[in-house]
């Protein structure tokens, strides 16, 4: 969970969902399911809330996050030069965060064409980086 300077320096450490109440939510879609996940898993609680500004994708939402519109839950691959520069704050570092699992599935008979290949070759190599 992150969100702009001036919005971190208001809230305390650690972020509790009461001290978020006055915090305007940033999601890619009405649902929030980042922001539901966030705090399922974190605040193990349900969120009761719905987003105060919805964008079309994580990176506008990253954008506007930026530019102060709130808080959000971004991967950290999205956002890590705007943390290493100081332009988001870390608003919780969870022990264990919630985790985004993806699968790489092809039909059997594409399985071993040089383009599923491909993509399975750069998400092995990325993944040494997660």
């Amino acid at each position: 969970m992150v969100a702009a300077p001036a919005w971190g320096e208001r809230l305390p450490d650690p972020v509790t969902p009461q001290a978020l109440r006055d915090v305007p939510l940033v999601a890619y879609a009405e649902e929030a399911p980042i922001l539901r996940r966030w705090w399922r898993t974190v605040f193990d609680t349900r969120l009761t809330r719905t987003p105060n500004l919805v964008v079309a994708d994580l990176r506008a939402v990253l954008a506007a996050v930026v530019a102060g519109a709130g808080a959000s839950v971004l991967p950290t691959y999205l956002c890590r030069g705007e943390l290493a520069s100081g332009a988001l704050r870390p608003l919780s570092s969870p022990a264990v965060p919630p985790l985004n699992t993806l699968f790489l599935a092809a039909r059997p008979a594409v399985a071993g064409r040089r383009e599923v290949q491909a993509v399975r070759r750069a998400l092995l190599t990325a993944a040494a980086g997660w």
